[in-house]
């Protein structure tokens, strides 16, 4: 979700804003699951309009299986700003990188008992295979985010060839493969961001403008690869394919590209952007608040959301709209008092073992 916060004069304004902005799209996308009736039970249901097709639809094309992987990426990324500052100045980063993990798994465990929806125990265990990766190439953090995107994919294919070849099997191997492929894309899909983050952010390829635009030159690349296999995803989705099918295979081969493509279109134009306009102020405080912010919004949407009864998917947009801009104009009041959000300060105080600065 986060690394720990970083003083404030070396910090990247784009990248907080885009932190904030991602945080949005995960308030966004998770409004789904905090209404109760969820959206696809009341999309399911007879009292569904067009537009809550639409909605769910645009948040299902848009959002899912980009956002997450868009965090995972400035996870990794940030995984990699934490070691060059360890390293400077002198610290052992492989204790303190377990020690913090282990506290993002303990602040998770809290989050759950909240919302089960919760990420930061999975970020926390996956954060622990970084350390392998630390000294891996470029080249070698590309292969091995490349063979994770498609792992799920040839997982699914192994468990079809098994079926042909053992017949008895294929209705265990495939009520097996159903439940076991949103788990295994999600922890594959994250952990190839955080090998692709942990490369970018030993150079700080995010702050090289250089970088950024010829990053641009792929934008219409991108922006057709991820809007066509999302929608071809979503269709293949729709028609609920048998587990074990060859358009099951095609629907994970499919997302493997396309959602990667997609979330890199969102990071690169947000970026041009930031730095182009030089606004963007009110996300970036977001930003510098994820942890925060985040479980605030787990708060709001278990404690207000679930009980405000049926929430119509454009209805979610303007409600998550609502509730974002207060995140915002919070965040921004409190650190033009503090230099960190709360957690933020909990959390890097227990990491270093003393009672950081917080007023500013």
């Amino acid at each position: 979700m986060t690394q720990a916060p970083t003083p404030p004069a070396q910090r990247d304004a784009a990248i907080d804003a885009l932190r904030g902005a991602a945080l949005f799209g995960v308030l966004f996308e998770n409004l789904q699951h905090f209404a109760s009736p969820s959206y696809a039970e009341l999309v399911a249901g007879p009292s569904a309009t067009e537009w809550d097709r639409l909605g769910l639809g645009a948040i299902r094309l848009l959002c899912d299986n980009k956002v997450y992987l868009l965090f995972a990426f400035l996870f990794g990324y940030g995984v990699a700003l934490q070691m060059l500052r360890d390293a400077r100045a002198g610290a052992g980063f492989v204790a303190l990188h377990l020690w913090r993990m282990a506290l993002l798994f303990l602040i998770g465990v809290g989050n759950l008992l909240l919302w089960s929806g919760d990420i930061l125990t999975t970020y926390a265990a996956l954060g622990c295979l970084l350390l392998p990766l630390r000294r891996r190439s470029d080249a070698a953090l590309g292969r091995i985010a490349g063979a994770l995107l498609l792992l799920p994919g040839l997982a699914l294919a192994a468990a079809a060839v098994a079926a042909a070849l053992d017949p008895a099997a294929r209705a265990s191997l495939g009520a097996a493969a159903a439940e076991a492929i949103y788990p295994a894309r999600q922890s594959c899909f994250a952990f190839a961001m955080f090998a692709l983050g942990l490369a970018a952010g030993r150079r700080r390829l995010l702050s090289d403008g250089v970088f950024l635009g010829r990053a641009a030159r792929a934008l219409p690349w991108a922006f057709g690869v991820g809007l066509s296999g999302n929608l071809a995803f979503a269709a293949i989705e729709a028609a609920a394919p048998p587990p074990l099918g060859a358009a099951a295979l095609a629907r994970e081969a499919t997302l493997a590209i396309a959602a990667p493509a997609l979330a890199f279109a969102y990071a690169v134009a947000f970026l041009r952007w930031a730095r182009r306009t030089r606004r963007g102020a009110a996300l970036a405080a977001v930003g510098r608040m994820t942890l925060s912010n985040y479980l605030l919004q787990s708060a709001l949407g278990t404690g207000l959301v679930a009980r405000l009864g049926p929430v119509h998917p454009p209805a979610g947009l303007l409600l998550a709209l609502a509730v974002f801009a207060l995140q915002a104009l919070a965040s921004a009041l409190w650190l033009a008092r503090f230099r960190f959000g709360p957690l933020e300060w909990l959390w890097r105080s227990l990491a270093y073992g003393r009672r950081e600065p917080l007023l500013r």
